[in-house]
């Protein structure tokens, strides 16, 4: 008798323990605390011709999606970006986001290359190699000088990953060269901090858990930034066909990797946010961790679930819900890239 009370009572506390572990993480929202705070939003007075960016040298207000709208412009000190959109609570809400012009033009520099960059890394190689010949092959001869060479030739390859790795870029199988969305995130996620602060100030006004901060900031990529798809080549500048985070966000527009990239940059600065790039041909998107609630789409990582999360738009999608072509995709079989950014 007293074996089988202690069984009820060991399946008793084994449920009690499961239930809270569920509690726990359906409870993660109310852990969410942005790092530490600071970097004040930095809001510049307006000060006429648009350029490429839709910059203006006086507010001007587009209209997006239905309900939202975006005001970007440029003076002498600073770029801004303010935008206006509907959460999927159906609220109207504001954000604005500003970086200083010298700023700006720092963080661009760290992203793309030109043919410039790669012709002086080849003019170095040549010259290794010739000078690692022939100085190898007159004291150790021919079959040391070709180890030599190819010693330079992988030196070479190093530099030229660590080249596009520092501009945002990977130099994939076949000599492929893509965005490298991880870095790019990482890089991000202390500069879109004053916009993670905005989002965090909007919650605590409103009494939002996570799951509607998440909201608040995949509606405002996925609405109020138009959707745009950047250029392979601007000028002399490769660009991975992708806008940085900043640049999209100061500029109004982006594809789906460049809204990928903004939305998780953004959410990177929640503590607990653990996120990952899914990669599938042709389309970008990302997932969250959490247990998925009834009907949402997820993947499985590492024995974990995340809900999918479609930041492209103009579809006004909640996490868990994709596009008829992006589950199209998923479900052709061609496979798909799981990057983890955190």
């Amino acid at each position: 008798m007293r074996t089988c009370r202690e069984l009820i009572w060991c399946f008793v506390l084994l449920g009690g323990l499961f239930a809270l572990s569920l509690r726990l993480s359906s409870e993660w929202e109310k852990k969410l605390t942005v790092y530490p705070e600071g970097m004040d939003l930095l809001r510049s007075q307006a000060a006429d011709d648009e350029d490429e960016d839709g910059w203006t040298r006086a507010p001007r207000k587009k209209r997006t999606e239905k309900g939202t709208s975006q005001k970007i412009w440029i003076d002498k000190r600073a770029l801004n970006a303010k935008y206006t959109f509907i959460n999927f609570n159906k609220d109207r809400l504001f954000i604005s986001y500003s970086m200083p012009s010298r700023a700006y033009l720092d963080y661009l520099a760290g992203y793309g290359y030109s043919d410039a960059d790669i012709a002086r890394l080849r003019k170095w190689r040549e010259k290794t190699r010739q000078s690692a010949w022939n100085l190898t092959i007159r004291k150790a001869g021919k079959a040391a000088a070709e180890k030599a060479v190819a010693a330079v030739d992988l030196d070479y390859e190093t530099k030229l990953r660590k080249l596009l790795r520092s501009r945002g870029l990977a130099l994939r199988a076949g000599n492929v060269v893509e965005c490298d969305m991880p870095v790019i995130v990482k890089r991000n996620v202390p500069v879109l901090k004053p916009l993670a602060l905005a989002f965090q100030k909007i919650s605590s006004a409103r009494g939002y858990g996570a799951e509607e901060t998440v909201g608040a900031v995949l509606s405002m990529v996925q609405t109020a930034l138009r959707y745009k798809i950047p250029p392979s080549l601007e000028g002399q500048l490769h660009t991975g066909g992708l806008l940085p985070p900043a640049r999209a966000l100061l500029s109004g527009w982006g594809d789906c990797d460049t809204k990928t990239g903004a939305a998780a940059a953004i959410l990177g600065n929640w503590s607990r946010m653990r996120l990952v790039g899914i990669a599938v041909p042709g389309h970008y998107l990302m997932a969250i961790r959490r247990i998925p609630a009834k009907g949402d789409m997820f993947v499985r990582y590492k024995g974990l679930e995340y809900v999918l999360i479609e930041p492209a738009g103009p579809a006004w999608l909640e996490p868990g819900t994709v596009g008829r072509a992006t589950s199209a995709l998923l479900e052709r079989g061609e496979g798909y890239r799981v990057e983890p950014f955190f």
